[in-house]
């Protein structure tokens, strides 16, 4: 529902101006990752659907996506291999 919300926000450039006024209460990271998503999706969609939406939709987001699932990826292997040595 947060998610939602927040994307419907930045699509009516609400979601900046409460940023203003409340701080970063608003950018809790579940609002926040929704509008950094969000931003660059309305931002580029003049530049068409796969080029504009497609190609800039996780510019900030990506890395964010990226290194999480690296490093779940990792500690994952790492506590696989700890309960393996411990059995």
């Amino acid at each position: 529902g947060l998610i939602l919300l927040s994307v419907i926000l930045t699509g009516a450039n609400v979601f900046q101006k409460l940023a203003r006024v409340f701080g970063a209460g608003v950018l809790v990271p579940i609002t926040g990752f929704a509008n950094s998503v969000a931003s660059p999706a309305l931002e580029y969609k003049a530049e068409g659907q796969v080029f504009g939406v497609g190609c800039k939709i996780f510019t900030i987001a990506g890395p964010v996506i990226l290194y999480g699932i690296l490093s779940s990826w990792g500690l994952g292997v790492v506590y696989w291999g700890w309960m393996m040595m411990t059995q």
